[in-house]
């Protein structure tokens, strides 16, 4: 009897584990909530114009462009217009394909823009990544190897696709806080981008 009444405690007692409460996750710091909330909303705006100078230095070479960047959706339209007549080039991504027109008036194509920019500038961003980049916030669909907040809860540093993103201060904008300027770094190109004007649509 007694025997019996162990097996059926033991039973009792080991059944109870299916009833155990799941582990609770810690709560969010106030400076994850505040991250989490920018993110969502600055992700949510998908369409963007942004106006301003990028500094470029690849080893021992270095020159700067003006940039004018229209993102709507997946669709890019970027152009790098370079000083004193030099020319510009206009990259274009949409339903069509990507396409690159040189200061000759000559349009190429390839398989896409960081192919483009490559050779014909001989230096790259991977733009997919970059159009999140800009805005301060990571690209969602690649890993993410290092992630740094200020006490805000806003992005300051990011490791992400093989590049070094650097926020190096926010401006407001259309009631966001958004980047003034960044750093991005890969191998031995270094982009320093200031953007001089932002404009934003959820269309």
């Amino acid at each position: 009897m007694r025997g019996i009444s162990l097996a059926l405690l033991c039973a009792l007692l080991s059944g109870c584990a299916w009833f155990r409460p799941a582990p609770v996750s810690p709560p969010l710091t106030d400076k994850a909530k505040a991250w989490a909330q920018h993110q969502a909303a600055i992700v949510a705006l998908e369409s963007f114009q942004i106006e301003g100078r990028v500094a470029i230095k690849r080893g021992t070479e270095g020159g700067s462009v003006k940039l004018r960047w229209q993102q709507r959706g997946l669709a890019t339209d970027l152009r790098l217009m370079a000083p004193l007549a030099q020319g510009s080039f206009h990259l274009e991504r949409n339903a069509d394909g990507v396409a690159l027109t040189g200061p000759d008036g000559q349009r190429h194509t390839a398989a896409d823009l960081e192919a483009l920019m490559q050779s014909h500038l001989q230096w790259s961003f991977p733009v997919e990544g970059a159009r999140y980049w800009v805005r301060g916030v990571p690209d969602p669909k690649a890993k993410i190897d290092q992630l740094t907040l200020d006490a805000a809860g806003h992005l300051t540093a990011l490791a992400q696709s093989g590049w070094q993103i650097s926020v190096l201060t926010y401006r407001e904008a259309a009631g966001y806080q958004l980047p003034a300027k960044l750093l991005l770094v890969a191998g031995n190109v270094q982009l320093r981008l200031v953007i001089d004007q932002w404009e934003l649509s959820r269309s």
